[in-house]
């Protein structure tokens, strides 16, 4: 970790961070004319847009109609982390990139907002997906296709000459800041790698990689590289622009990200995965609470970014808005045993359902707990269960509160806490229709399912394991009420929409896939009152409103953070969507009819 002019950064900077955590008027404002090429024909870094103050932090969905209000019933501090480092003033910076915000993240845990998104129109139209420091303090904050620079004075500029051709927006993958102070970049469209060049157009360092995204640096200058979607580690020669393949079959097919080691190792975290490589090549056992991994229990989850702190220890940040640091058992020592402290348990809730009050019942995954969000928008856990894995939760119309336990028993939560046994069976999700009944989608995972009536304690029955002859699959079911005439069913892996009535006869209402890909996290729910669909398919993670005979429109873009859970309120009026780090909460019926 580099050191060089600390003092400098940490005097004139922390007084800019500081006051804009906490809200206080930071003159962030540039010169009103953009910079011009210089005398010697070169671009110049140029002023970032300013805007209008905001007094909330943005929202990161986009409705349709621009009438409509998408805001939130709950959301976590940290909500869907994408890129960290570790600063000069020796703390955790995350991009927050649902959040819309820069993360500072202390010693203990506590954190405070850097506050850019009040007033740099680039934050408030996109939330930031990586940091970088250079070794004078200038943090380089990436946003999809722009780079802003947050200098040590305070002030606020975007990178011009980014693009290798005048005009054109690149689709920035990663970024890195070289030992040398230079700052790279990957174009993820063309598979290139470009080192960022103040005095002219940007300089090809590798090219031939597609889906060029994230890199680090380590201690002998190699630059090592990840590409979205597959499964490798590459090595890239900034000299001769050479690529190898470093590690193999180690990310997954989601964002993986890097980190080094004051020895050199190489830490690569992809989906569920978290490896530790020699700076040649060789795979490291790791120990993290007395488990050896790769291969212990601990699920890293959908990776959000890495970095090492002064002490060795690793902070490892999860898309489910969940912060840990494995902080080292003998500080200093050369590949020393770990032991995990959460430092954010985020959130993130595997199904919803809302009562006649118009609470929102979520099942907290991160914080093994069922969360009651009351309409004044306080949050109260009302169970501490402890039970790792994926929950259903169902209300009936007593507001009497089922869950679905990981291990496969549903259980009634009694007003005292207590929970009183209902069923063997094991769910992800059930509902209440309209007949009274609890309604659970029944099987092992990957195994083939079937939807089950509960009239009773240990009394159920199997009402289907196909409609209309087609079989209901081994992916994940959802069901939510079709008014009082019975159930909608989709599944994920074949994006099939059904209607089945109560005595088990149905039809397909229409094959969705041209939503979006198949075989991925969805979630879907249907107004009790006018007896719409709204689904969110896997890929596009946009929200669909869909009628009975399966006609559809797109109502809202960019619902991120791989949903889990939905429901609509009781009157109609709001549907609630369960995200990484939030429960999302727009309004779909302005009078509740």
């Amino acid at each position: 970790m580099k050191r060089k002019n600390v003092v400098v950064w940490v005097v004139v900077s922390f007084a800019f961070i500081l006051l804009s955590a906490c809200g206080a008027d930071v003159d962030v404002s540039m010169s009103s004319t953009e910079t011009e090429a210089q005398e010697d024909g070169s671009r110049a870094t140029s002023p970032e847009p300013i805007s209008a103050p905001l007094t909330e932090r943005p929202g990161h969905i986009r409705m349709s109609d621009p009438n409509t209000v998408a805001d939130y019933a709950l959301r976590s501090f940290l909500q869907g982390p994408a890129g960290v480092t570790w600063g000069p003033d020796g703390v955790l910076y995350v991009a927050d990139a649902t959040g819309h915000h820069i993360v500072r993240v202390s010693d203990n845990g506590s954190m405070t907002d850097l506050g850019l998104w009040q007033t740099v129109e680039s934050l408030q139209q996109d939330g930031p997906n990586g940091v970088a420091f250079d070794s004078e303090g200038n943090l380089y904050i990436l946003i999809h296709s722009r780079i802003v620079r947050v200098g040590h004075d305070g002030d606020v500029e975007s990178v011009s000459g980014l693009e290798p051709v005048a005009g054109f927006d690149v689709h920035i993958g990663g970024i890195a800041v070289s030992p040398e102070d230079e700052l790279y970049y990957t174009d993820m469209d063309y598979g290139k790698v470009y080192r960022w060049n103040p005095g002219g157009s940007p300089i090809t360092v590798a090219a031939g990689v597609p889906q060029a995204e994230n890199m680090v640096f380590g201690l002998d200058g190699t630059l090592y590289l990840t590409r979205q979607g597959e499964g490798e580690v590459l090595t890239v020669d900034i000299e001769s622009g050479a690529v190898e393949v470093f590690a193999a079959d180690v990310c997954g097919p989601d964002p993986c990200y890097l980190a080094v080691d004051h020895e050199g190792d190489i830490w690569v975290q992809g989906l569920n995965r978290l490896y530790q490589y020699s700076s040649e090549g060789v795979e490291k056992r790791f120990v993290v609470d007395g488990e050896s991994y790769p291969g212990g229990p601990y699920n890293w989850q959908t990776s959000a970014g890495i970095a090492v702190d002064d002490e060795g220890g690793l902070w490892v940040a999860s898309y489910t808005s969940r912060l840990v640091r494995l902080a080292p058992v003998t500080p200093g020592e050369t590949d020393p045993d770990f032991t995990m402290q959460i430092i954010a348990p985020g959130f993130e809730a595997s199904d919803l359902a809302v009562d006649s009050r118009g609470a929102v019942y979520a099942t907290d995954s991160n914080g093994r707990q069922i969360v009651v969000i009351h309409p004044d928008g306080e949050a109260e856990v009302l169970l501490q269960h402890g039970s790792s894995g994926r929950m259903a939760v169902a209300v009936d119309e007593n507001n009497a509160v089922y869950v679905g336990m990981p291990h496969g028993e549903i259980v009634r939560l009694e007003e005292d806490g207590s929970l009183t046994h209902y069923a063997d069976l094991l769910t992800r999700r059930m509902v209440f229709g309209a007949d009274g009944v609890l309604y659970a989608v029944v099987g092992e995972a990957f195994e083939p399912k079937s939807i089950v009536a509960i009239t009773g304690i240990d009394t159920y029955s199997v009402l289907a394991t196909n409609i209309d002859g087609i079989s209901l699959g081994a992916g994940e079911a959802h069901i939510s009420p079709a008014l009082d005439q019975g159930l909608y069913v989709y599944t994920e892996w074949e994006c099939h929409l059904f209607f089945v009535d109560f005595d088990g006869q149905g039809r397909l209402i229409a094959n969705l896939q041209d939503l979006g890909a198949g075989g991925g996290a969805s979630v879907m729910a249907a107004s009790p009152i006018s007896g719409d669909v709204f689904l969110v398919p896997h890929g596009p993670y946009a929200l669909f409103r869909i009628d009975a005979e399966g006609h559809h429109e797109e109502i809202a873009a960019r619902i991120f953070g791989d949903p889990w859970g939905m429901a609509v309120s009781r009157d109609g009026a709001f549907l609630y969507i369960a995200e990484s780090g939030a429960v999302d909460r727009i309004r779909i019926s302005g009078d509740g009819s």
